[in-house]
């Protein structure tokens, strides 16, 4: 029998439909427009990016936006006819070799930069840090504690990835695999410049007889 694998991505997904079921502040996440995808560390090492969550619309999930001379479209990307919002790299196997307390703690980090509005955009705060408020430690306590009651609402035992390493995980089911997906931009496009309309006939002869009859 030929070993596929573990599917990385796929059980990831199914674990951020229960977060979005069982914890309250994760209730606006719907599981099913987020894409989960994995790319490889530049480096083995432990220090780096774990994870990244993506927006797929512009501010407040605008669709469009304008700048200078051109003007900037997020295209329409959709799995089994539903419309993406937004999606989540994970590094490899750099994700895999924190903590399993760690890896679960990563997860929703990047759940929680998803707008509470679910509109595409990410949450944002006042202050000079708009994606993590003024205070990062401030941001992780809130994770902290969505840490814990995801801990005790979900078996995570039933997660290969949240009880086994990188390593573990190959030597268990021979490799580990996901989706690998390109990294989506928004298109550039000529903005249009409207062109005036001509004015009425009518108005320039009116225009006329005040010259000619003040």
């Amino acid at each position: 029998m030929v070993q596929r694998g573990y599917n990385l991505t796929d059980e990831i997904s199914v674990l951020v439909h229960l977060l979005s079921q069982r914890v309250s502040a994760l209730a606006h996440v719907d599981g099913g427009r987020v894409l989960h995808g994995v790319v490889q560390a530049r480096s083995r090492s432990r220090y780096g990016v774990y994870a990244q969550c993506h927006a797929l619309r512009f501010k407040h999930g605008q669709r469009e936006q304008t700048r200078g001379k051109w003007r900037w479209v997020w295209p329409d990307i959709r799995v089994r006819g539903r419309e993406m919002l937004y999606y989540i790299t994970y590094f490899l196997p750099r994700f895999l070799d924190q903590p399993p307390r760690e890896r679960l703690h990563t997860l929703i980090h990047e759940l929680y930069h998803i707008s509470p509005k679910f509109n595409g955009d990410l949450r944002r705060f006042s202050g000079r840090n708009e994606y993590h408020g003024d205070s990062r430690a401030v941001f992780d306590g809130v994770v902290d504690g969505l840490v814990e009651n995801a801990l005790r609402e979900i078996d995570i035992e039933r997660f290969a990835f949240l009880q086994h390493s990188f390593d573990g995980l190959q030597e268990k089911f021979g490799s580990v695999v996901g989706n690998k997906l390109k990294r989506f931009a928004p298109r550039r496009m000529p903005s249009v410049t409207p062109v005036p309309e001509p004015q009425p006939a009518l108005a320039l002869a009116s225009r006329s007889q005040r010259l000619l009859f003040p």
